[in-house]
């Protein structure tokens, strides 16, 4: 039997199999902003895999048939593709517009912009996952890594399952400093909503590697046949098959495991009227270490300093400055 899809929106798959199992809503989701192009790729092989348009080359050229629950793919922001920016206008940005009580809000009380629009159509899919991995990817240079947030100690489920994502490292935000202190982007929203909530960033958003983009569709395949127990594998012919390329390594799951390396986010700082500069050699790049009392940068003739070794994430390029926004945020490093 082959699987079945439905359109629900614009750029939102759901798939599902006559005769599948009652099971996991997993939701996989790529393009939020539409500069970041990986995401988009990834959903792209998986979408043409489900349809049984073309194998993965990832799992040894076999498709994903859906064993139970379903698997839906939503290409976030399709205004924003088209014209290959973060969002729709200027400092529109879609992964901002998912407050906790979204789904109360009527939609004559939200703005008229499309991300507004867009999150609210999105949000009743979002609040009925289990798990979302949302795909993304950084304006400056960066190692990839899985952001969690919300949790002062994260669950063993969400851990394994972020896990298997290709980095070692985690960037927790327990008090939604990312959303200025509140619920606000996709992951977040599904976590209060009860489900699991994955940020992915692949690194640097030029970079759209074909090593990069199947490492990244392995591990969504890892998740999808070992954790949620959603998809089995099948030839051409229907018959099921083992993936070697999708088949875990136990010793090795558990080595990585265990080697994380855990940064936690501290303190978000803003561009104010008196303006910003970065020190020298600071804010070019992700996770770059500032040690405690060296300006981070300078605002007016002052120097923006912190009284602990802080690591620079998610700084902004110049064009997406605006008064009273984030400039970046400050972590430190934690044990996992």
């Amino acid at each position: 039997m082959l699987n079945t899809f439905w359109r629900l929106h614009a750029g939102v798959y759901r798939f599902s199999r006559v005769g599948a199992g009652a099971g996991p809503t997993v939701t996989l989701v790529g393009g939020v902003h539409g500069n970041e192009r990986i995401g988009v790729e990834v959903l792209d092989a998986l979408r043409l895999a489900l349809l049984r348009a073309a194998p993965l080359s990832t799992a040894n050229n076999l498709f994903p048939r859906i064993t139970r629950g379903s698997v839906t793919l939503v290409y976030g922001n399709p205004r924003a593709q088209r014209i290959g920016k973060r969002g729709s206008e200027p400092h529109a940005d879609l992964n901002r517009c998912f407050p906790r009580d979204l789904l109360e809000i009527p939609e004559q009380e939200l703005d008229s912009n499309y991300e507004q629009r867009r999150a609210k159509e999105l949000a009743p899919l979002f609040a009925a996952s289990d798990l979302l991995v949302d795909l993304h990817s950084t304006n400056k240079p960066s190692p990839p890594f899985v952001r969690l947030s919300g949790y002062d100690k994260v669950p063993a489920q969400l851990m394994r399952i972020s896990g298997r994502l290709p980095t070692k490292m985690l960037l927790l935000d327990p008090k939604h400093l990312i959303g200025d202190g509140n619920v606000a982007l996709t992951d977040e929203f599904v976590g209060v909503h009860g489900g699991m909530g994955i940020c992915y960033e692949s690194g640097l958003a030029s970079d759209l590697s074909q090593t990069k983009i199947d490492s990244i569709t392995r591990s969504i395949l890892q998740i999808l046949h070992h954790d949620m127990e959603a998809i089995e594998f099948v030839d051409a012919d229907g018959q099921i098959r083992s993936s070697e390329n999708v088949r875990l390594d136990e010793v090795q799951e558990s080595v990585q495991l265990s080697a994380r390396d855990a940064y936690e986010i501290t303190e978000v700082f803003k561009l104010t009227s008196n303006g910003f500069r970065w020190a020298d050699g600071v804010g070019d790049e992700n996770f770059q270490c500032i040690p405690a009392g060296k300006p981070i940068g300078f605002i007016e003739r002052e120097p923006f300093t912190v009284n602990y070794d802080s690591h620079v994430v998610f700084p902004k390029i110049q064009s997406l400055w605006k008064i009273d926004a984030p400039l970046g945020w400050l972590t430190r490093r934690i044990s996992a």
